[in-house]
């Protein structure tokens, strides 16, 4: 019998998790990751060396990297607590620990694997370019100039940086006052304490920009613009999550008041413990609704939605009300209207309630959240995919056309064999798709399936 080889398109945490779990299954297989970054080897962008002391948005009791061994990341932590006296006091279950400790823990296991499997598990520094259909399979062909061969090629691509907000200015997008993508220690860079600096978007990202700012002292002016100017609503651990009944089907405006009257009827449990109730039956919910439905709940429902989704530490909100009360950070509810260089700065006007503000900034970081229309995103795989029509955009605009396990569906509405995407990519068919529980089951999900056979 053969030697199945599978060829895994980035080294991140999606990439790692697959190769993690492919070697457990076990088989006469050969993982190739490939990673076009050494910085970003079982990191990806999110938990890279840059963030020291950002916690991440989920508490410690929900981060192992195995889904059948919750408690696998908190005992390791506690195994290594003398690594972090700097940075980590007491850990419980319930503590959210910086991002750079959960990148460490990674690159640990992903090294690990490779010492014990080293016949088994290459890592290569390199680009994957263009994938070919062949004869036996597919071909992955590298920056480098080699040529992969492959049974199974699996497309761990992550987040994207995001959608710009001055596609049509190129004197602002060229300006090194504007920075399109918030995931780069450049953005801290050249600082001398007194700017005024403006980030567009109030979500996560921009949370994660004003704590690396706070950390490194930063005493100038914060200005945050979005179009609802809400901040994330910080985590409520005070009680566990609700067990709730699947509702099966209703509709978004339906599902809405369901979920709202669950939250009502339990006046003594916090309502985030009721949200946290529903994470289990996220997907199934979402897959029942048509494309008008889907569409319904992103023009009318998600924005409420992201806003009690998606949380933050206890300790962040602390550190932004206090930045808020200080006057040092200023949240504006409203939407870009047009900007320009102003020397070495950019000058940005917004309308808010119908008044128009203008103001000058150091800086202007993008934290907009990444971008899900793969035909913008500059990378040449995903180029060469849809030029050969072996991958499409989903109609929604979200992520890319595949089925609920990950098989890339063409332009001709048929599965390409196989070729696999984890993670973002399958937001179109799974909405929840992004957060390390979703990708530890996606991950076990398609190595036992390619071990297996299929």
């Amino acid at each position: 019998m053969n030697k199945k080889r599978i060829v895994i398109v980035g080294g991140g945490l999606s990439g790692t998790l697959v190769a993690l779990e492919l070697i457990r299954c076990g088989g006469d297989q050969e993982i190739i990751l490939v990673e076009k970054s050494p910085r970003m080897i079982g990191r990806g962008v999110a938990y890279n060396y840059d963030f020291t002391h950002q916690p991440l948005n989920v508490t410690a009791a929900g981060m192992s990297l195995f889904a059948n061994d919750p408690e696998h990341f908190f005992r390791w932590i506690n195994n290594n607590r003398f690594r972090y006296s700097n940075l980590l006091g007491e850990c419980t279950l319930k503590t959210f620990v910086p991002r750079k400790i959960f990148g460490d823990y990674i690159v640990e296991h992903l090294q690990t694997a490779h010492n014990d499997h080293a016949s088994q598990l290459q890592i290569r520094i390199d680009e994957v370019t263009t994938i070919s259909k062949s004869v036996d399979g597919l071909e992955a062909h590298l920056e480098s100039g080699i040529v992969l061969n492959a049974d199974h090629i699996i497309l761990a691509l992550g987040n994207f940086p995001p959608a710009d907000i001055f596609p049509d200015q190129p004197e602002i997008t060229q300006s090194q006052a504007y920075f399109p993508n918030p995931w780069t220690d450049k953005v801290y860079s050249n600082l001398n304490g007194d700017e005024n600096i403006l980030l567009v978007g109030t979500g996560l990202t921009a949370v994660d920009v004003v704590l690396g700012l706070r950390v490194r002292n930063f005493k100038g002016k914060i200005t945050m613009l979005s179009r609802r100017g809400k901040l994330p609503l910080p985590h409520d651990l005070s009680h566990p999550a609700v067990e709730l009944k699947d509702p099966g089907y209703l509709n978004p405006r339906d599902t809405f008041f369901w979920l709202l009257n669950e939250i009502r009827c339990r006046k003594e449990t916090p309502w985030p413990a009721v949200i946290e109730g529903i994470r289990p039956f996220t997907q199934e919910i979402w897959k029942r609704w048509s494309i008008t439905e889907k569409r319904y709940f992103m023009n009318r429902i998600r924005p409420i939605w992201e806003v009690i989704r998606h949380r933050i530490p206890t300790q962040s909100s602390v550190v932004l009300n206090e930045m808020i009360s200080s006057g040092q950070l200023t949240i504006h509810k409203g939407k870009v209207q047009h900007a320009k260089t102003a020397g070495e700065q950019i000058e940005v006007s917004w309308k808010s309630d119908g008044k128009t503000s203008t103001n000058k900034f150091s800086k202007v970081v993008n934290c907009t959240g990444p971008e899900s229309n793969y035909r913008k995103v500059r990378l040449p795989v995903l180029t060469d995919l849809m030029n050969k029509k072996m991958l499409v955009n989903d109609e929604l605009g979200l992520g890319i056309a595949c089925t609920y396990d990950g098989k890339l569906i063409g332009e001709n509405g048929k599965t390409v064999p196989g070729l696999w995407c984890i993670g973002p990519m399958r937001k179109a068919v799974l909405w929840e798709t992004t957060a390390i529980r979703e990708l530890r089951i996606q991950a076990a999900e398609i190595a036992s399936e390619i071990t297996s056979g299929n």
